[in-house]
């Protein structure tokens, strides 16, 4: 029987529960090290999820763990900030780890084609670990487009809405400070939001349009957006996206038009609607597609299993978008894109 793939989890704030958790459930995997600043967070974790096993080594930086990993570390799962993401995955590649990094990829264009650049060198395997890509959801719906079941697109309409604003209207955690988010809401549930239709499209965006407003928060916290796209035969498809992080509740989607039918889920997958060529309604269709949570992707394609659904490829896209949205916000104009390195 083959060695367990070790893997290390850096950062241990909410979103390690269910990294762990996951990795739990896949036997080839082993969680050999635990790395946070925050001394009690990690050892929360450790204890909650790992039941306190000695085995386990802990780490208060990610500078002392990369100087003394444990023996045959093969995996650097990054749960840190948003703004950190790039120095930690160059690190980890530069030293020969395969890398699960959070979303979003980083928080720069410039940074997204020095990644993916570091990801080419180093041969090494670099995935991020939105959901919606992993889901049967979406590899359902790629391969309706591929597949022409949509005929030639031509909108998409995507919004997120959340109480994810404090009702006092002060900053408590690391995702409404700037320099360690990059962004507010459209950079935390606006990032799944924007990868999706980064994964979906799969093309890079030509020109955007975008508004915001802070609500007197140091971070963007409602956002309305337009975008285009260019296909290979010269169409465009239309694009809008509205972020809403100030109202009760919780609200998601993103719908697909092509002038043969049309498809909606949510921006994290989980359910489906196709509307085919006849008008005719097909609630949650029949679907064949491999199901993985990110975690079960990466460790398959390591033992190669599988192909990966979210490369470095996606990461690029979805930041050349994210960067090109906020210099709109800034200016008050119409921006329209480079050619992103994919």
């Amino acid at each position: 029987m083959a060695e367990p793939i070790k893997v290390a989890l850096v950062g241990c704030g909410g979103m390690a529960q269910a990294h762990a958790t996951n990795y739990r459930q896949i036997p080839a995997a082993q969680v050999a090290a635990l790395c946070d600043i925050k001394r009690e967070s990690m050892e929360k974790l450790w204890r909650e999820k790992f039941d306190a096993n000695p085995a386990i080594r802990l780490y208060d930086s990610y500078e002392a763990l990369l100087q003394d990993p444990p023996a045959g570390l093969r995996v650097m799962t990054l749960i840190t900030p948003h703004t950190v993401h790039f120095p930690h995955a160059m690190a980890a590649l530069e030293r020969g780890y395969d890398v699960l990094v959070e979303k979003p990829m980083v928080t720069s264009s410039d940074h997204a084609r020095q990644l993916a650049a570091m990801v080419a060198k180093s041969g090494r395997h670099f995935q991020i670990a939105f959901q919606s890509p992993f889901t049967q959801e979406f590899a359902y719906i790629r391969e309706a487009i591929r597949g022409g079941k949509l005929g030639e697109l031509q909108t998409v309409v995507a919004h997120s809405h959340q109480a994810w604003r404090p009702r006092d209207g002060k900053a408590t955690t690391w995702r409404h400070d700037p320099a360690l988010s990059g962004g507010g809401q459209m950079y935390d549930t606006g990032a799944h939001l924007f990868n999706s239709l980064a994964w979906l499209m799969d093309l890079p965006a030509t020109e955007v349009f975008c508004w915001l407003d802070r609500k007197g928060m140091p971070v963007d916290i409602n956002a309305v957006c337009t975008m285009k796209w260019r296909t290979a035969t010269g169409a465009e498809i239309l694009g809008t996206a509205t972020i809403s992080g100030n109202t009760p509740g919780w609200q998601e989607g993103i719908c697909i038009a092509g002038d043969r039918g049309r498809i909606s889920t949510g921006i994290h997958g989980g359910r489906l609607e196709h509307i085919d060529e006849k008008g005719q309604l097909i609630k949650y269709p029949p679907v064949t597609q491999a199901h993985y949570t990110p975690q079960a992707n990466f460790i398959a394609c390591l033992q190669g299993q599988a192909e990966p659904r979210c490369p470095v490829r996606y990461g690029v896209l979805h930041s050349w978008l994210m960067d090109a949205l906020y210099e709109s916000a800034r200016e008050g104009r119409a921006v329209k894109l480079t050619a992103a390195p994919v």
